[in-house]
């Protein structure tokens, strides 16, 4: 799911002081100048600036998927036709040689110890995606902003609340997040799928509630796990219970990816009146299965053979197993396993599968973490069966992340006959129109939300209620 594109925030924007090493030819042939590629191992665009600053040229690094600032440089060195570069705050070095033939910069970038090459070609400006569904104003509805308590848990929950700007007593849904600390549009790569999906809704006559995760914003790694999101979730249904625009008995849960294991949770609970369900690539199976599916397909995507796909499936399941056990997983013991399936795998082939020595320490990394060892347990099957609200379900034909055909026909065999299911045509797990289904699509499609997922979601709704 989601969480696996966690690992690919390479850069965050930061302000050092610049040490300038430079000459004046440089200066006169870089000045004012533009460059952009993609990080091979990070798939995120990377811009390099030539800054004018008094009588020096600095260059000046951009992320513009994670950030609009810019990264200056602690040092820098031009010697020749290279360019050296450290930002020691990112713990980041960069070592490009200019080609005369095409204007190019080519190299290596390293930071926290990976390599990852890079071919920067003349551009125009920073990149800048294009988002052409994103909604601006003004809007045709009303945007609430709202503040929600979990006194139990003590926490604070900001959202919004849309609804139509006339009349009352509208139908509502509560769009619940996938994995990982995300705000309440789920943004990802300048994507902003609740947003788009609340205007839509807005637009047929449903609100929508939508809320920032509650360890969003927060610089320590979160340990809410599905449960402590379910909580929030129903303090959610309890402030729309008392809504005046509101109609408590049309309370309904959209979940996104986990966000529908969530709202299954929430839609078992006999105390919390859910009204209907609607899933977005969610889960059938438990975590461990999504998993090793998510891997296998990704992997094979990219054209990894079937030999050393196996080899990681073997030593993910084995640490799965024994996390599932209550084992505390070390370094050690990850490369143990790694060691045990890998007999004979030259190093180069390891590093292909992420289970080099580096790989190996942010694996362990990730499956330590209290939402990982949650997630691999939860068996989402036992809380479908006890759903008795109506749900659609639906994936995309290309989702790789959350494969459709392996969780739609778990999804319809744990629930009890209420359910519609579908898959729609060459979507990925965004429910974007793509080629692949690849997670390093995203970010390069345009498309942020298709309008067949969204006229299937807005159709079912109004269709219930007539």
């Amino acid at each position: 799911m989601k969480k696996i594109l966690k690992s690919k925030k390479i850069l965050f924007a930061s302000l050092c002081i610049i040490s300038i090493c430079t000459n004046v030819l440089a200066q006169e042939h870089l000045a004012n100048r533009y460059w952009l590629g993609i990080l091979e191992e990070a798939s995120l665009p990377l811009n390099l600036h030539f800054e004018v600053q008094d009588k020096d040229t600095v260059p000046m690094l951009y992320s513009p998927m994670q950030s609009n600032e810019k990264i200056a440089p602690s040092s820098f060195r031009i010697d020749a036709d290279t360019l050296t570069i450290s930002v020691k705050s990112l713990n980041m070095e960069a070592r490009w040689i200019y080609n005369h033939l095409d204007s190019s910069f080519s190299g290596e970038m390293k930071q926290h110890g990976s390599k990852m090459r890079i071919t920067l070609k003349p551009s125009h400006g920073i990149f800048s995606p294009r988002r052409p569904q994103e909604p601006m104003p003004p809007f045709s509805y009303t945007e609430e902003e709202v503040v929600i308590a979990n006194k139990k848990d003590g926490v604070t929950l900001h959202g919004t609340l849309t609804y139509p700007n006339s009349g009352s007593n509208f139908p509502v849904a509560i769009l619940i997040t996938g994995s990982g600390t995300q705000n309440r549009d789920e943004e990802i790569f300048k994507h902003k799928p609740f947003k788009v999906l609340a205007d839509h809704l807005a637009k047929n006559g449903i609100a929508t509630l939508r809320c920032d995760d509650r360890d969003f914003g927060k610089l320590s790694e979160s340990n809410t796990t599905s449960f402590d999101s379910a909580k929030d979730i129903e303090c959610q249904i309890k402030f729309l219970s008392s809504h005046p625009k509101i109609d408590k008995k049309r309370i309904g849960l959209i979940g996104h990816s986990e966000g529908a294991i969530i709202a299954s949770i929430v839609a078992a609970n006999k105390k919390t009146k859910v009204d209907f369900v609607v899933f977005l690539g969610g889960p059938g199976v438990d975590g461990k299965e999504t998993l090793l599916l998510q891997n296998k397909q990704i992997f094979s995507l990219n054209g990894i053979s079937d030999q050393l796909i196996d080899t990681r499936l073997a030593v993910l399941k084995e640490i799965f197993d024994s996390i599932s056990t209550g084992k505390d997983l070390a370094i050690a013991t990850t490369n143990s396993i790694v060691k045990r399936h890998a007999k004979g795998i030259s190093k180069d082939d390891i590093k292909t599968i992420g289970l080099n020595p580096k790989g190996v320490i942010a694996l362990t990394y990730q499956l330590k973490s209290n939402w990982m060892k949650t997630f691999l347990n939860l068996d989402p099957c036992p809380y479908l069966g006890k759903i008795k609200c109506p749900i659609l379900a639906l994936n995309g034909e290309k989702d790789c992340q959350v494969l459709p055909n392996e969780n739609l026909k778990a999804i319809e065999r744990c629930t009890n006959g209420n359910t519609k299911t579908m898959i729609i045509p060459d979507l990925n797990h965004l429910f974007q129109t793509c080629q692949t289904g690849n997670p390093d699509e995203y970010m390069f499609i345009e498309e942020t939300f298709s309008p067949t997922a969204l006229n299937a979601i807005s159709d079912w709704i109004i269709s219930y209620y007539k």
